[in-house]
């Protein structure tokens, strides 16, 4: 996973960063040869409050102009917004048939947009599954590859969510750091991969296949991804569209030359072309059976005990030696040495990290309180777990902006020891609650052996 740096910072830029109204698609290229004439760039949603919340702009509306100027991507609003040199803006949107102007102040702005692109034609020999749902970071579902299974699992008519798949495979009880700094870290499938507890927890099971072209095994993967396609069970997938991150294949066309599919940075409402031939793909089986949610939220919990104890998996440190891990290397890092390259890594890899911790610990909390009436003889407990979860989340809600991304500093030396010192005072609250965590996980485990008859 930590093998395309740059890819994950792509995505990062893209799709994640809140902060940041419009930001650079592809910064190599001129705005002209980037943008598409019959694209255009939608809201997908607003943050609370900004000034586009403040002025009305609503999600789905349509940029039409900013500042005069006819746009159709990112890439030639981060240009326009970049040159303004008034302190406000005209803003030009369509919103169903009317077309309404919006004055706000330059710089921040406050809105979450996607370049979208008329819906593709298929070829008469194009195989489909319909009816799978968009991926949007925007809803929530930040672990791709839980979302994507989501969308599966929405399909198959299993009556079950993000917020279960996320805690009943251990994901969201998890923190893992890699020893190198690698923003990989929060992904579903490395050191310990929750993606396979997710699958077998509703009733699923799936193969993990892995592109190599010494090995030259296209061909065979390939195969396998039509035949899945053909039984219509949709295949989950990384590095399809602009950048890694997983997504699903859900259709082919021109003998599988083309497949067609769902990602997070789908252009179309429709299905999109992958950009890519995926380097890890699962194809998906139903298993016989039914689905235990009593056994499977015990063993959740028994999976978690597992996390906190485990210091390491692989290059992956996990649980409590994680975030000691972490703090020490925010403490103790020469920061001043590195070259601008791995410098922005690093920032990157400790901002989503964080984030991606905050966003867990409230899924987990939403996760352990689903559960709460299911389970009386240890109410108090997991309402125990859960209040430390939400308590963890707003710690790193209320801290405010101290584990930034790069694009969010003017100069590297923007991210300062005075930030990563209150990050650190706030790590170190946090492992005293995941410390309380584990306690009350291994009292919850141990209550419900002693009650297995």
């Amino acid at each position: 996973m930590c093998k395309d740096i740059k890819n994950i910072v792509m995505r990062i830029f893209i799709a994640l960063l809140v902060t940041c109204t419009f930001v650079v698609a592809d910064q190599e290229k001129p705005c002209e040869e980037t943008c598409e004439k019959e694209q255009s760039v939608v809201v997908t949603g607003i943050i609370p409050g900004s000034y586009a919340e403040d002025v009305g702009i609503r999600e789905g509306d349509v940029i039409v102009t900013y500042n005069g100027v006819p746009v159709h991507c990112t890439n030639k609003l981060n240009a326009l917004k970049e040159s303004l040199e008034t302190d406000s803006v005209e803003i030009v949107v369509k919103r169903d048939d009317r077309v309404i102007s919006f004055v706000i102040p330059k710089g921040f702005i406050g809105v979450y947009i996607k370049e979208v692109v008329p819906d593709i034609d298929y070829d008469e020999d194009a195989v489909v599954i319909e009816g799978i749902g968009r991926l949007a970071w925007e809803a929530g579902e930040s672990n791709s590859f839980m979302g994507a299974l989501s969308r599966i699992v929405e399909y198959l008519k299993i009556k079950k969510d993000y917020t279960f798949l996320m805690g009943t495979s251990g994901a969201a009880f998890r923190i893992l750091f890699h020893e190198n700094w690698c923003p990989s870290s929060p992904d579903a499938t490395v050191g310990f991969d929750c993606g396979t507890v997710a699958l077998m927890s509703v009733g699923l099971q799936g193969e993990y296949l892995f592109y190599n072209k010494e090995a030259k095994n296209k061909q065979t993967m390939q195969k396998k991804i039509l035949e899945s396609i053909d039984k219509r069970m949709p295949v989950i997938a990384i590095d399809l569209i602009t950048v890694a991150e997983w997504g699903l294949v859900v259709g082919y066309q021109k003998n599988g030359e083309e497949l067609l599919v769902r990602t997070y940075f789908d252009k179309r409402k429709g299905y999109d072309i992958a950009e890519k031939f995926p380097w890890v793909v699962m194809t998906i089986s139903q298993r016989e059976g039914t689905i235990d949610d009593g056994e499977n939220f015990k063993k959740s919990l028994r999976i978690a005990q597992e996390l906190y104890e485990t210091e390491k998996y692989e290059a992956y440190y996990s649980g409590i030696a994680a975030l000691k891990y972490w703090i020490n290397r925010l403490g103790e890092e020469d920061f001043g040495s590195l070259n601008d390259e791995r410098y922005n890594d690093v920032m990157l890899a400790n901002a989503w990290i964080y984030e991606r911790l905050g966003h867990d610990r409230k899924i987990g909390a939403a996760y352990l309180k689903s559960f709460v009436t299911e389970f009386p003889q240890i109410e108090d407990d997991i309402n125990a777990l859960a209040s430390i979860y939400e308590a963890e989340q707003r710690l790193i809600a209320e801290a405010g902006m101290i584990a930034p991304y790069p694009e969010q500093v003017q100069e590297g030396s923007d991210w300062t020891a005075e930030m990563r010192n209150k990050q650190i005072e706030i790590l170190t609250q946090v492992l005293e609650q995941e410390n309380e965590v584990y306690s009350i996980i291994k009292k919850i485990n141990k209550k419900i052996e002693d009650s297995m008859p």
